[in-house]
């Protein structure tokens, strides 16, 4: 990866929770130095699957971290324990980005309990599969309260912080759908992701020189237990990288961005290339 960094992975990686904190060497600058140390990083969604792995990578990388989560408590417990035996502060956050006041709530008690923000990673998102014409008006705006209007008012409450502090980011989630494709069947999902797309790109321009907002963009990472094997290999014949993603693969480039000092409103596509292929 570019920026100095000294990232050895091991390819045949497909756990989403369990051993993938050894799937990459700790994540350097120049060589020597952590490239997240000392930082205090929010990342939302962390108690689960690639939240989990960007809360891990990130404190492999040095940041104290607040674990957020909505509902998997025992499981943001267990990421927390593992950041903690990484040597690295965590503290759990709950709370619902959705809800009013939610967003403000959350980084309150980030602020609180870490002593300020340095990093925000909006992981936590929705995701469901609904033909647009069955889609009413509560079930589309339910989807963007989660995924776009709760990551903005939480960004929005953290400028503060995050403006107070140095070479601070913000990292968002977003997808291929609704970036560089759309699926039959995700109107509101895709539109929610296109729009997060449009404001990480927006706030980079609007909130420079002192805050750098970036996004990554996932392909197919983590496969479900319901994809069966004939998908599967459907969906990977059309990767040129010829694999699926790992959890770890998406946390390695928010760690990227959010230790590179010179980039900004950029859109990190992390999946083997389908972007571009075909």
């Amino acid at each position: 990866m570019a920026n100095g960094e000294d990232v050895n992975r091991n390819p045949g990686c497909r756990s989403e929770v369990r051993g993938h904190a050894n799937c990459y060497s700790l994540p350097m600058i120049n060589g020597t130095t952590p490239a997240l140390l000392g930082r205090r990083a929010l990342v939302t969604g962390a108690g689960v699957r690639v939240g989990r792995a960007i809360a891990l990578a990130c404190a492999q990388a040095g940041a104290d971290v607040a674990v957020h989560f909505r509902a998997s408590r025992a499981e943001a417990e267990e990421t927390a324990q593992q950041i903690r035996t990484l040597g690295r502060r965590a503290v759990l956050v709950q709370g619902d980005q959705a809800l009013d006041g939610g967003p403000e709530k959350i980084v309150e008690q980030v602020a609180t309990a870490l002593g300020g923000l340095d990093l925000l990673v909006l992981s936590a998102a929705q995701f469901e599969r609904k033909p647009a014409r069955e889609l009413d008006r509560v079930q589309f705006e339910a989807m963007l309260a989660t995924n776009l209007t709760g990551p903005f008012l939480l960004a929005r409450a953290a400028l503060p912080h995050l403006e107070s502090a140095s070479n601070s980011a913000i990292v968002t989630l977003l997808d291929l759908c609704g970036t560089s494709q759309v699926w039959p069947g995700y109107a509101h999902y895709a539109a929610a992701k296109a729009g997060l797309a449009a404001l990480t790109q927006l706030l980079a321009v609007e909130w420079a020189p002192l805050v750098r907002v970036n996004g990554v963009a996932p392909g197919y990472v983590l496969p479900s237990a319901q994809t069966t094997p004939e998908e599967q290999s459907r969906r990977i014949a059309r990767i040129p990288l010829a694999r699926a993603g790992c959890a770890e693969d998406v946390a390695q480039a928010v760690v990227y961005l959010a230790s590179a000092p010179f980039v900004t409103g950029q859109i990190l596509a992390v999946d083997g290339g389908r972007s571009v292929s075909p």
